[in-house]
């Protein structure tokens, strides 16, 4: 074996021995620039950092680093790669611009080189135990995003951002190609910048349109996390280094902040609930496929599982189709989640007030499904649908 072959082999050790002591790996990707991605991934990391977690956010975008500036670190020079830089108890970074002698100064590297820098960031400096590590990537779906598909492991899946234009929402959906290219899962859509709201009057603006987002998101079979407004308040905040998410208590944009980073929180740690028993309920009528209208299945199948492990599988035959009745009879039997085709907001609702988790879009066999949840690959994969049915009843909309 060659020299330059033997350290090729420990980087990806040395690589792969940091990424297993990092819980939930998360990538915030756009299709192109300037639709507020950095700015996205400061706040997730520093809400989830707020959120009691250990959190360390690395900017992969090599040619244009503006994560010191939104954390006020812009300047800051580290004498070597061997620990990132602590802003709290809770949260560290790193980014290329710390080791340059001039920040101003451009990044003038063909791909070979900037693979070697991503490697390097995600290898040689010691990370830690983290609970969360999120990537901030450049625009687009190169050099960059590829390294760190391939070398982050198991990650729990990319955060799209995007703007409600549509030169923006085509590009955002290449973005999500690109995820499910590599089998990474998509956390799900934001749409940034969607209406300006007037620090004066409050008055909503729809600037660049309005929906295109949640539409793309819809059409693509993807989680929507939500619209985020533009306010001066959060303008501010980035060209002060205080996140929006820390310096803000109130209003419509906090509000939707805090909801993505809520999401993201149920969404990945979801996944640790698996270490532990869980009993999960399938709407089934032949007793082997998941049955798509949820409140007229003839009975549930349920597996009490743990991990990947199946301890008991029984059929329980449905109640009567009445509104209001299978939270409760779900609850009662100790359902900690329901996997279904589809289910109505009010549904959704009256079992998350049972606490019984509720995962959409499920179709097909029943074990292949189950597989793939235990499996840490099944995420809800539609939206809540909002026509009046029953209360129970899915929809097929």
């Amino acid at each position: 074996m060659s020299c330059q072959s033997s350290n090729l082999d420990e980087q990806e050790i040395r690589i792969k021995d940091n990424m297993d002591r990092i819980k939930h790996k998360i990538v915030v990707m756009s299709g192109k620039g300037g639709v507020g991605k950095s700015t996205m991934s400061t706040n997730i990391a520093y809400g989830l950092s707020l959120a009691g977690n250990k959190v360390g956010i690395l900017d992969a975008d090599l040619h244009g680093p503006n994560i010191p500036l939104m954390l006020w670190v812009e300047g800051t020079k580290l004498p070597s790669l061997e620990k990132p830089l602590e802003l709290s108890e809770n949260l560290k970074v790193v980014s290329l611009s710390f080791y340059l002698e001039n920040s101003n100064n451009p990044i003038v590297w063909r791909g070979p080189a900037k693979i070697g820098a991503i490697k390097q960031l995600l290898g040689d400096v010691d990370w830690g135990d983290l609970d969360y590590l999120v990537v901030d990537l450049p625009p687009g779906t190169g050099d960059e995003p590829l390294t760190i598909a391939q070398s982050l492991g198991k990650v729990d899946g990319s955060v799209i951002v995007t703007t409600p234009q549509d030169v923006a929402i085509l590009d955002s959906r290449k973005s999500v190609k690109f995820s499910e290219m590599v089998n990474m899962p998509v956390l799900g859509i934001i749409e940034n910048m969607s209406g300006f709201v007037c620090p004066h009057c409050n008055q909503r603006i729809d600037i660049f349109k309005n929906g295109g987002g949640e539409k793309a998101a819809n059409e693509m079979n993807v989680n929507f996390l939500g619209k985020i407004p533009m306010t001066a308040e959060m303008v501010e905040a980035g060209d002060q280094g205080k996140p929006y998410i820390f310096s803000q208590r109130e209003g419509v944009a906090f509000s939707a902040l805090n909801s993505v980073i809520t999401d993201i929180i149920n969404k990945t740690k979801g996944e640790e609930k698996i270490m532990n028993n869980l009993k999960i309920a399938f709407p089934t009528n032949d007793g082997e496929t998941v049955e798509s209208h949820f409140g007229h299945c003839k009975q549930f199948a349920i597996y009490t599982v743990k991990g990947e492990e199946i301890l008991t599988k029984e059929f329980v035959d449905a109640p009567p189709h009445e509104p209001g009745l299978l939270p409760k009879f779900l609850g009662e039997l100790n359902i900690n989640t329901i996997i279904t085709g589809g289910m109505g907001q009010r549904a959704i609702d009256l079992f998350t007030a049972q606490n019984i988790d509720v995962i959409l879009g499920a179709s097909g066999k029943i074990d292949n499904n189950l597989k793939e949840f235990t499996g840490g690959e099944l995420y809800s994969k539609g939206s809540a649908c909002s026509h009046d049915h029953d209360e129970e009843h899915s929809c097929s909309h």
